[in-house]
């Protein structure tokens, strides 16, 4: 699902943070950015992904593929 959306680099980063359960605040910490452009990164996820929610991204993950 992954490599099938295209993801950029730094929204595979952000993906795998979020399947780790950081916060956005953790990930703009971390990343050095700022929580808006975090949330901007998750949008454009979700859409290239068809979800709606972190919670649906990370079941959808688990489901198709069992492990990330």
């Amino acid at each position: 699902m992954v490599e099938a959306c295209e993801l950029s680099e730094r929204e595979k980063q952000i993906l795998d943070a979020l399947i780790r359960g950081m916060s956005t605040k953790e990930l703009a910490l971390s990343l050095h950015i700022s929580a808006y452009t975090v949330q901007d990164h998750i949008k454009s996820i979700f859409v290239k992904t068809g979800v709606s929610s972190r919670r649906d991204l990370v079941w959808r993950l688990f489901s198709r593929f069992g492990v990330v």
